[in-house]
């Protein structure tokens, strides 16, 4: 039975992840990879991710570059979080260097202006939280957005920090790997609808293990990559550290949107191989995006 129809529709995406922190060390990037992993479930194709320090500059040239070569654009950081006590405050940093919202607008010459609706749901919030916490001008600076900009409010009974969008597809999102997560999980639906509007198919994906080693079986699976290139269709051969438990030594990765074509081509990378089904073909989907 044919579930999916071969297609060669695409959404394509980029990431620029913005901070000095990133640059120099002190700072582990993980939002890259829960992007990557959470637009393939959607069907669409991360294409780029740009590390870029806190410079007006590099932001602005980074960001218009991207949108007007991608359909989506996703930035995270230019930001930092709160801390009093044990409560972490989520935000779009209130200091010298969280630079993002600026920048970007002045890449698209827009103005910035107070949301007060985010600020009444940052009092309402934060109080609640911590009742000595104050409005202040420096936290007001954190709902001072481009304009006219889309404000996402994904969740706004628990988060305040909405996610901005700019030029009708620059998502604005902090750099706070937990605060990140969340709002992208909390838009899930509207990234799927977009896949589905473009009529993009969901990725599928059968994973091959053989004891072969990667030399022995390089021809066979170039050559195959060659004859399926026209139908959208990758090859991966991903050798292991010495040999698994069960003695495979490398793992194949077929993936593509059409399942049919994942099957069969599975069924004859597995015979060429002398291999087994380390995965059988399914829908690709991450278990940790929630």
């Amino acid at each position: 039975m044919t579930t999916t129809q071969p297609t060669h529709q695409t959404v394509t995406a980029a990431a620029c992840i913005i901070g000095d922190e990133i640059l120099n060390g002190k700072t582990r990037d993980s939002n890259a990879h829960f992007l990557a992993k959470y637009l393939f479930d959607c069907g669409i194709d991360l294409k780029r991710v740009e590390i870029i320090g806190d410079d007006y500059n590099d932001i602005a040239e980074a960001v218009t570059r991207l949108s007007s070569q991608h359909d989506l654009v996703f930035t995270s950081g230019g930001i930092e979080k709160e801390k009093k006590a044990d409560i972490i405050y989520p935000c779009i940093g209130p200091t010298h260097d969280d630079l993002t919202y600026d920048a970007i607008a002045r890449a698209y010459s827009l103005p910035t202006e107070v949301d007060q609706e985010t600020c009444t749901a940052m009092q309402k919030i934060m109080t609640a939280r911590d009742p000595y916490w104050k409005m202040t001008d420096a936290r007001k600076r954190m709902a001072i957005f481009p304009s006219p900009a889309k404000i996402l409010r994904t969740c706004p009974e628990e988060l305040w920090v909405p996610v901005v969008v700019v030029n009708d597809n620059i998502h604005i999102l902090p750099g706070i790997p937990r605060l990140f997560e969340r709002l992208m999980v909390t838009m899930k639906d509207r990234f799927e609808n977009i896949a589905k509007e473009r009529g993009v198919a969901r990725y599928y994906r059968v994973q091959i293990a053989t004891r072969k080693p990667e030399g022995d079986i390089a021809t066979l699976l170039t050559e195959a990559q060659n004859r399926v290139a026209d139908q959208h269709i990758k090859i991966g051969s991903y050798p292991k550290w010495g040999k698994g438990p069960d003695g495979a030594r490398v793992v194949v990765s077929i993936v593509g949107r059409d399942e049919d074509a994942i099957k069969s081509l599975g069924n004859e990378i597995l015979a060429g191989v002398n291999g087994w089904l380390f995965e059988p073909v399914k829908k690709v989907e991450h278990k940790d995006i929630k």
